[in-house]
């Protein structure tokens, strides 16, 4: 299951996915997280929830890669990963790994409201925009 928002006051897309994701709906996630950055300006920012999503399969995550690599085009700035005790290093590193093959890293937080705070700093450097 997954929730995809964008938040044109914030420059922000929150994105929130749980459970397992095969290809057919991680496909669906990666396009409608696409096509919702296109309501943000250059610059913005990404809050994604992976609290309570269990790792897809090598061929189910194949999408993620490729809507990094669009959000990378479209401008993403900043990118903070919301994880919790029960989210698998196997999560946290996939993401990371996939999103430095495209150009940029991201950043942890222990709740979306923490997200918000490290967002609402001024940038830092050695993200997206370094």
């Amino acid at each position: 299951m997954y929730e995809i928002e964008a938040d044109p006051r914030t420059n922000r897309l929150h994105l929130s996915f749980t459970g397992r994701m095969d290809r057919e709906e991680m496909e669906t996630a990666a396009d409608e997280t696409v096509e919702a950055a296109e309501h943000l300006r250059d610059g913005f920012d990404i809050i994604n929830d992976l609290s309570g999503f269990t790792p897809p399969s090598p061929e189910a995550a194949k999408p993620i890669k490729r809507a990094q690599g669009e959000l990378k085009e479209k401008g993403v700035d900043r990118v903070v990963r919301v994880t919790d005790e029960e989210t698998s290093e196997v999560v946290v590193n996939a993401f990371e790994r996939r999103s430095r093959d495209v150009g940029y890293s991201g950043e942890t937080a222990d709740s979306v409201a923490e997200a918000d705070r490290k967002l609402d700093e001024k940038e830092v450097a050695g993200y997206a925009s370094a």
